[in-house]
This record gives structure tokens, C-alpha cells and sequence, in this order.
């Protein structure tokens, strides 16, 4: 399989139609990413953790500087409810379902078995099980100070890292108990699940099940305690070619060739050099800048 066409890839280009962020194919949860991570995706796309800026006690005790109060949000996580997330390929249709008593005829409860087929080459099918809860850092401009005070740090320490994969700081996730994921990657390839249909809602519970398949696809269920991470969202940092320095990257039209990023993804562009961040700019930093198309640069 080439590079781009890896199934953590597909699926987070796929998902990139939903506000969200970058949807995580593989299994990792909130204690691994959370906002205020610093880390990077590995070669097979497992996320592989540097430092954690929320943790006080690590940073000092690993030499890292800091960060000011205001990158830590304090208005607690926000809560969702949300119905299937699918890609913009994907159709779906109910075919059938059953009614089952648990214990009383009034706890009647009716399973639906929905399926899901893909009119193009790939497509992906996401089902949580509710409440969402999104958690974010409190300021963007506060993270990227702190890189800018330890840039220098953090180049001495993982320099080959930073020249190989790039380094992230999560800024926001939206995490579940338990989801189900799949991943369609042939046309008019088709998947079935089985869901709990209460009081009109389609709901994922434990029983819940991918069942039959035709053609080519992928199905994942994952469940935790500490909740299942499945939109990640966060601030991009690489060193240019030939360059010393760090430049960074925000919003997804940025970073749709960096995320879980393969040597088919390096930028080769070395004349990028505009909108240069010296770390005496920051208390005017002005985050409206995201929308540049150039990436921004750390000495």
C-alpha cells in the first residue's frame, strides 16, 4: 500500500469534512493526548509523547520553561450529543432490526442494523457513544510563546525527530467512552453495525457490532474508561530544509500534508520565509494570522 493511501491517512483526510479536527483512526486515549500534549506521530502513526505542558512538576523537573496561566483553560469540557459522522461519499440506509426485552416489557429495547455503502473509492463511517465532551487550552498565542522560549531546547533534544516527523501541540480534542469506526475502501464497498435504537436515537452500546461487509473495508471498536481521543487539533512545528529554523503551521488547509507525516509529505519548499516570529513579538501577537498561506518561522 503506498504511503498516502495508509489507512490512518485515508481516514483522516476523509473526516476532514466535519469541524472537528483530524479524526484518529487507531486507538489512543485521553491520558496519551490531551491539550496541553507535546508530541509527534511515529512511523506508523502512533502518537508518541515529548512533554506535557499542563504538568507543572514534569516540565520543571526535565528542564523545559513554564508556561503562562493563560494557555490553561478553566470553563471545564464541553458536553455533545452526536449522531454517525460519515465521509461525504458515504450513503447510508436501515435494513432491519429486532426487539428484545431486558428483564421488564417496559424496558423493551429495539436493535437496528444500519448499512453503509461507499459511492466512490474510499469512505469512512464514525459512530460515538455519547456524551462528546471537547476539552481545549485556554490561549493558542500562549502555546506558541512557550515553543518559542524553548525552541531552542527542543531542537538540541529532538532535533532528528523534528527533521523527520515535526512536533505537536494539541490544543483540542474531542474524546468518547466507546466508538466505532469504519473505513470503506473500494467502490460500492458496504458495511453493516448493529445499534440500540431508544426512543428514536441510534445509540452505540456495548453489544453493538459491526457485522457484514462486501467488498474492501476496515472496522475498529474502541472503548475506555479514561475515554477514546477521536478529533485532535493542534499546532504544527517542523525545521525547513536547509534552514535553523522552527516554523509553525495552524488550521488544517496547513497541515493536510504534515498530519501523521510520511516522506512522501515533506515540504521541500525552502523560500518560505515570510511572517518571521521573534519572541519579543508576542504580546501582539495577533492570531488572525492563521489564515496566511505561508508558515510562520521561530528563531
Amino acid at each position: 500500500m503506498a504511503e498516502e493511501n495508509r489507512i490512518d491517512k485515508v481516514y483522516a483526510r476523509l473526516m476532514r469534512i466535519h469541524p472537528y479536527g483530524w479524526g484518529l483512526y487507531k486507538k489512543v486515549t485521553t491520558h496519551d493526548i490531551h491539550p496541553g500534549s507535546c508530541g509527534y506521530f511515529d512511523l506508523e502513526g502512533d502518537w508518541k509523547s515529548i512533554i506535557d505542558l499542563s504538568s507543572e512538576q514534569d516540565l520543571i523537573s526535565q528542564g523545559w520553561k513554564i508556561p503562562d496561566d493563560e494557555i490553561f483553560d478553566n470553563n471545564g469540557p464541553g458536553s455533545a450529543t452526536w449522531g454517525p459522522k460519515t465521509s461525504s461519499s458515504v450513503q447510508s440506509c436501515s435494513i432491519g432490526g429486532t426487539v428484545k426485552a431486558d428483564n421488564t416489557v417496559a424496558s423493551l429495547k429495539t436493535s437496528i442494523t444500519v448499512s453503509y455503502k461507499s459511492n466512490s473509492s474510499q469512505g469512512a463511517v464514525l459512530f460515538t457513544e455519547s456524551p462528546i465532551l471537547r476539552h481545549q487550552i485556554g490561549s493558542e498565542a500562549s502555546a506558541l510563546q512557550w515553543m518559542s522560549e524553548n525552541s531552542s531546547e527542543m531542537m538540541r533534544r529532538h532535533k532528528q525527530i523534528i527533521k523527520d516527523r515535526g512536533v505537536w501541540i494539541v490544543t483540542k480534542i474531542y474524546s468518547t467512552r466507546r466508538c466505532a469506526i469504519a473505513i470503506m475502501t473500494g467502490r460500492s464497498s458496504s458495511v453493516e453495525i448493529n445499534l440500540d435504537n431508544s426512543q428514536g436515537l441510534l445509540t452505540l452500546a456495548p453489544s453493538s457490532a459491526w457485522t457484514n461487509s462486501s467488498g474492501s473495508s476496515c472496522t475498529e471498536l474502541h472503548e475506555d474508561e479514561n475515554r477514546v481521543v477521536v478529533f485532535i487539533s493542534g499546532i504544527y512545528f517542523s525545521k525547513k530544509p536547509l534552514r535553523s529554523k522552527l516554523s509553525r503551521s495552524q488550521g488544517q488547509e496547513k497541515q493536510k500534508d504534515k498530519i501523521f507525516r510520511g516522506s512522501s509529505d515533506e515540504s521541500t519548499d525552502e523560500d518560505d520565509t515570510n511572517n518571521e516570529l521573534n519572541v519579543e513579538w508576542y504580546p501582539n501577537f495577533d492570531e488572525d494570522d492563521e489564515g496566511e498561506e505561508s508558515d510562520d518561522e521561530f528563531t
